[in-house]
């Protein structure tokens, strides 16, 4: 049974959350408004845990840029984060170190060579600096930061339906699947799992504090599915179409707004 809203000051507490399309505007990726809620969730004592297909250099970026040092998880649940004395050290500066903690043992240079048998598929590891500016808008640092991953691969190719019911076979024969996330289809190990990542740092974190927290989380897309339904409260914003993608998870609130406004409006109803 979902627990009530809104969730007692006392209460234990963690939000995980999407990045593109939630916490940050599918469009401009900007977090802007959701920083008034991510202050909100500081003074609270909440910890905001970013679980997405963004690379640890993208995360750590972000994270910085909201004034937060939090564990995360990188490339869609293949790795957690935590800043190194997290759970002893009473402070901690945006220039602290994180140790990654793999849950796979697929890196991406296997995937990149998996996806050399296919032609045609633009990856964010061979696509050029022009052509990866053109599909996300990213440039400069930024970019170079995107393209820094360690454990999955980003497609740019839009995907027909026919290739990818021919690559998914294929793939799945060498323990790799495709996840489409909001903007873009990703291809990862199978191990790859944002729900599992979640109840892996949930129990860390209960080790560590007094009892077991309670798990919030709040997504847009398919790529969220398993994080959602891994929480006991799951948030489920509106895509930037005005739609909900279609999840069948018990108790999903939907949230009738868009990204950040969608995901501050979460934020509300759990405080």
């Amino acid at each position: 049974m979902t627990p009530s809203l809104p969730i007692a000051a006392e209460q234990p507490l963690l939000l995980f959350t999407d990045l593109d399309g939630t916490l940050i505007d599918h469009h401009s990726y900007s977090a802007a408004l959701s920083q008034a809620a991510v202050r909100q969730l500081a003074e609270r004592g909440v910890p905001l845990v970013f679980c997405s297909s963004k690379t640890f250099a993208e995360q750590v970026h972000l994270q910085r840029e909201l004034g937060i040092v939090q564990p995360f998880i990188v490339e869609n649940g293949s790795a957690v984060a935590i800043p190194r004395g997290y759970f002893s050290s009473a402070t901690l500066s945006p220039d602290t170190a994180y140790e990654l903690i793999p849950l796979v043992r697929t890196d991406a240079a296997l995937i990149g060579a998996a996806l050399a048998h296919f032609q045609d598929i633009k990856r964010y590891s061979n696509a050029s600096d022009l052509e990866l500016n053109a599909a996300t808008g990213l440039s400069g640092a930024a970019l170079a930061r995107a393209r820094d991953r360690s454990f999955t691969e980003t497609l740019l190719t839009e995907l027909m339906p026919e290739m990818e019911a021919l690559m998914r076979p294929q793939l799945e024969s060498l323990g790799l699947t495709l996840s489409r996330g909001g903007r873009f289809f990703t291809v990862q190990s199978a191990e790859t799992d944002k729900g599992r990542a979640v109840r892996r740092l949930a129990e860390v974190f209960g080790q560590h504090w007094s009892a077991a927290p309670l798990i919030a989380a709040c997504g847009d897309s398919a790529n969220d599915t398993s994080m959602l339904s891994a929480a006991d409260i799951a948030f489920l914003v509106q895509k930037p179409d005005h739609t909900w993608v279609n999840m069948d998870i018990p108790g999903l609130i939907k949230i009738p707004e868009i990204g950040p406004v969608g995901f501050s409006m979460a934020v509300r109803m759990l405080l």
